[in-house]
């Protein structure tokens, strides 16, 4: 059987994955994510160990999990800052008509996210020193965040 043939025959497998684990941003990458681990199950699969439906699903759901562990550190670790950015000779620093309109909009958050928006963009901490700082898991730390980016767009619109 050719890989396109199981490819058709597991897609229905791949999205009830994706979503079991809540996976709505960024889907199409973590489809991918799944068809390259069908294609890794299908070529690794000994017929000795048992079926191959359980075994795909299984090292599919491990690998789009390792995917998501990955682009949560990612974002852990990713911080907007004030920091300057030079660009072959461009010094791209804040003005400070720039850093007056960033506290200005931090301002208009509220709780948690408030808390987040100053310790991360006004005092440029990743997502895990602020779990540690303020006692929390990263996990909530990101929910911080998460609500902070819906307020500013609320506030301010979608800008892109």
């Amino acid at each position: 059987m050719q890989f396109e043939q199981i490819a058709q025959q597991y897609n229905p497998m791949i999205h009830r994955i994706l979503n079991k684990l809540h996976i709505y941003k960024n889907k199409e990458d973590y489809h991918q994510v799944g068809l390259i681990a069908l294609w890794e199950a299908y070529t690794k699969f000994d017929s000795s160990k048992g079926e191959f439906p359980p075994f795909a699903y299984a090292y599919i759901q491990g690998r789009v999990m390792n995917a998501l562990t990955k682009d949560a550190a990612f974002s852990d670790h990713s911080v907007l800052t004030g920091e300057p950015v030079l660009f072959e000779g461009i010094d791209s620093r804040p003005t400070p008509e720039e850093t007056t309109l960033t506290k200005t909009a931090g301002a208009h958050l509220t709780g948690r996210a408030k808390r987040w928006y100053e310790l991360s963009i006004i005092n440029g901490l990743t997502n895990p020193d602020i779990a540690r700082r303020e006692n929390v898991s990263p996990a909530a730390v990101r929910k911080w965040q998460m609500s902070a980016i819906q307020q500013l767009q609320e506030q301010f619109g979608d800008v892109k």
